[in-house]
């Protein structure tokens, strides 16, 4: 745990960071699809694997899925496992000292990243050796009682978070909190957005060659929270949770271009080069009380969330919305096979989970199957070789009384 926080206002912050109809058609053409046949539960492998399980990402040179398991209860346990994208068996256990979260590959450089973003850091692991090499600083604690008096905030605001910080007993920690990264090979760095606890986002921008911080870029708004990357042009998409896509140019490091959109809580961002489009899940969580505070004005609530937008990449405009399960969070498309795959958590702090996985067919943005799998999906990774999907399925409340261990799931296409 870090110092100064406690544990129940550490998992909340937690679960408020990631638990994050059919219009238009495809801007260029695809080739047809074969039919959609729809799974049956004999193609689907759900494997008890950890306390926690979190992010996943393949590596085609290891051959593995690397998974975050952040330990709330003693963090020196947290581990980053390494499973056989077969069998789901454990190959390995990295240990990471602290809470690791969202997780990014570079497989050419054999370097895995992920964010520790309760902990001010971002880890680098070399997949080779399956050891971590560095954990780089991105930040250093402040007091938030003496930052957010010297603030240029309205007293309504002023007064509001110190009221939070004082019923979760913080005072001195990290400023920021961050969930996602990508990494920008071409520009060899890392983008990491930084929720601010009461301040405006920010990105957190490393240097993968010299594995130091090298900006950190403000501007992001309240609660940034989805990113993806065009490497080929130069692009990177932030989202946050007021109804903005901030477009970065990762060359300059400046923010190109600041879109106003449709949905108002778009957690993730998948990035389509082939066809130039945006697909991000619309949550749908009812944060009016503190993006009102924060943004010191009343938001208008743009989408009813619970939901997929598929944006246009040059604008932002609106191409299609696809009504998913409630809550959905993690999200992966793959361009072959033209389907998107969203994790829907099925609720929030709920006793009994309902969670599902949509999948959509994104020539003619129409629902193909919608799979129940409970408690609560929430990421999602997809091997095309394998024509398999892999889920990390958290506990809900039942479960967590339980201490039952959360799951790795493999669905196979």
């Amino acid at each position: 745990m870090t110092p100064f926080t406690s544990r129940p206002f550490v998992r909340g912050l937690y679960l408020a960071i990631v638990v994050g109809l059919s219009a238009g058609a495809a801007q260029a053409k695809t080739p047809p699809q074969p039919a959609y046949q729809p799974v049956t539960e004999t193609q689907i492998v759900q494997q008890p694997t950890a306390k926690e399980v979190l992010e996943i990402v393949y590596s085609p040179n290891q051959k593995s899925l690397y998974v975050s398991s952040p330990n709330w209860q003693d963090e020196t346990l947290s581990r980053t496992l390494v499973l056989d994208p077969k069998t789901l068996a454990i190959q390995g256990e990295i240990p990471m000292e602290v809470k690791s979260f969202g997780v990014a590959l570079d497989d050419a450089a054999n370097r895995l990243y992920l964010t520790q973003g309760f902990n001010g850091s971002i880890a680098v692991v070399d997949t080779s050796t399956n050891t971590v090499l560095k954990r780089i600083p991105i930040q250093e604690k402040i007091n938030f009682q003496d930052t957010i008096a010297a603030a240029d905030f309205g007293q309504e605001r002023k007064d509001g978070l110190l009221k939070m910080l004082e019923r979760f007993k913080v005072t001195d920690d990290y400023q920021y909190k961050t969930r996602e990264l990508v990494v920008d090979k071409k520009n060899h760095r890392l983008f990491a957005p930084g929720l601010g606890l009461g301040f405006d986002s920010v990105l957190f921008v490393v240097n993968t060659d010299s594995l130091e911080l090298e900006k950190v870029m403000p501007g992001f708004g309240y609660n940034v929270a989805g990113i993806t990357v065009d490497e080929a042009n130069n692009r990177v998409f932030v989202s946050n949770m007021q109804g903005q896509i901030m477009v970065v140019n990762s060359q300059t490091l400046e923010i190109d271009d600041v879109w106003e959109v449709q949905a108002d809580q778009l957690l993730n961002l998948v990035y389509d080069p082939a066809q130039n489009r945006l697909f991000g899940v619309d949550q749908g969580i009812d944060r009016d009380a503190p993006r009102n505070l924060h943004l010191e004005r009343e938001y208008t609530r743009r989408s009813p969330g619970h939901q997929v937008f598929v944006l246009n990449a040059d604008n932002g405009e609106t191409l299609a919305v696809m009504p998913t399960g409630e809550v959905p969070i993690g999200l992966r498309f793959d361009e072959a096979s033209q389907r998107l795959f969203v994790a829907n958590r099925g609720g929030v702090r709920e006793e009994e989970g309902k969670g599902s996985v949509s999948i959509f067919d994104t020539v003619t943005y129409q629902p193909l199957q919608t799979i129940e799998l409970i408690p609560h999906p929430n990421s999602v990774e997809y091997i095309p070789a394998e024509k398999a999907l892999y889920v990390s399925v958290k506990n809900d409340g039942n479960s967590k009384k339980a201490e039952t261990p959360e799951s790795m799931v493999r669905i196979q296409f």
